[in-house]
């Protein structure tokens, strides 16, 4: 298998500042929505706070936003609950030798 270098660069999520770029859409967006509504102050600290986990969580998988639209999407394949009560009977096998 060949590894092309171009392929790389292109599959690399976008970051801005180490943090991926729709976390850091969601934070700001609810950070303003806060600060409109309340505290300035609230806002901005809730703006940092919500910066660290996303810093975090980007550095943990920067490619989780790209992976769970799939996996959201995906049926379940088992379900415990639709599956009805199944009896287990155990045959022991026995040689001539014993």
């Amino acid at each position: 298998m060949t590894v092309h270098p171009c392929a790389v660069s292109i599959n690399k999520p976008l970051l801005v500042g180490g943090i991926e770029r729709r976390l850091l859409g969601v934070s700001l967006i609810v950070s303003a929505v806060v600060g409109a509504n309340g505290s300035r102050i609230v806002g901005f600290l809730l703006f940092f706070a919500l910066m660290v986990v996303a810093k975090k969580l980007t550095r943990k998988d920067d490619r989780m936003f790209q992976i769970a639209p799939f996996i959201w999407r995906q049926r379940a394949h088992y379900d415990p609950i639709k599956r009805g009560a199944f009896e287990l009977t155990i045959i022991e096998e026995r040689t001539e030798g014993e």
